[in-house]
C-alpha cells in the first residue's frame, strides 16, 4: 500500500516534467524566430552593401559622362580642354563626383551596420531563449518533484519545507504565542 502514496508525488512530477516540456518547446520556437529575424538582417546588411557599391559605381560613371560633355563643349567653344580653367573645372567635377560616390558607399555602409546590429542582437536574444527554455524545464521539474514531496511528506499541501498545512495556518492566524506556557512566561 505504500506505493499507493506516491501516486501523487508521480503525478506531479510528471506533470512538471510536460510543464517543462512545453516552456522549452516555446522559447524554442521563439529563438527559432529570433535566429530567422537575425538571419534577413544579416541577408538586408549585405544587400546594403552591395547597393551601395553599385550605385557608388553607377555615380563615377555618371560623373564620367558628365566630364565628357563638359570636354565636348569646352572643345567645341574653342577651348583647350586639359590646359586652364577648362581642366580644373574637370577636376573639380571628377572630385566632387567622387566625393558623392564616397557618400553613397558611406551611407550604404552605415545602413548595414545597423542591419548587422540587429542581427547580432537577434542572435544574443535567440541564445537568451534557448537558454530560458531550458532553465524553465529544469525548473518545472524540480517544482513538480518539491510538490509532490511536499503532498507525500506533509498531505494537505504541508510542504517538507514548511507553511501552506491548516494547522499551521490555524496557528499563524489566532494571535496566540508559538511559545508553550513556560517559555512564555521565561
Amino acid at each position: 500500500m505504500c506505493w499507493m502514496a506516491l501516486i501523487p508525488v508521480a503525478l506531479s512530477v510528471v506533470g512538471g516534467m510536460q510543464q517543462g516540456r512545453a516552456q522549452e518547446a516555446q522559447a524554442n520556437a521563439a529563438a527559432r524566430d529570433a535566429r530567422t529575424n537575425a538571419m534577413y538582417a544579416n541577408d538586408a546588411a549585405n544587400d546594403a552593401q552591395a547597393r551601395g557599391r553599385y550605385d557608388s559605381d553607377i555615380q563615377r560613371l555618371r560623373i564620367g559622362q558628365n566630364i565628357g560633355t563638359q570636354r565636348a563643349a569646352q572643345a567645341a567653344n574653342g577651348g583647350l580642354v586639359n590646359e586652364g580653367s577648362n581642366a580644373v573645372l574637370q577636376e573639380d567635377t571628377a572630385a566632387l563626383g567622387e566625393l558623392d560616390a564616397l557618400t553613397i558607399q558611406n551611407n550604404a555602409a552605415r545602413e548595414a551596420y545597423g542591419y548587422k546590429v540587429q542581427a547580432a542582437q537577434g542572435f544574443s536574444n535567440a541564445n537568451r531563449l534557448k537558454q530560458q527554455g531550458q532553465t524553465a524545464k529544469q525548473s518545472s521539474l524540480l517544482g513538480g518533484v518539491v510538490q509532490g514531496a511536499g503532498s507525500f511528506f506533509g498531505g494537505g499541501g504541508l510542504s517538507m519545507f514548511g507553511g501552506g498545512g491548516a494547522g499551521t495556518t490555524a496557528a499563524l492566524s489566532s494571535n496566540r504565542s508559538l511559545l508553550n506556557n513556560n517559555q512564555a512566561y521565561a
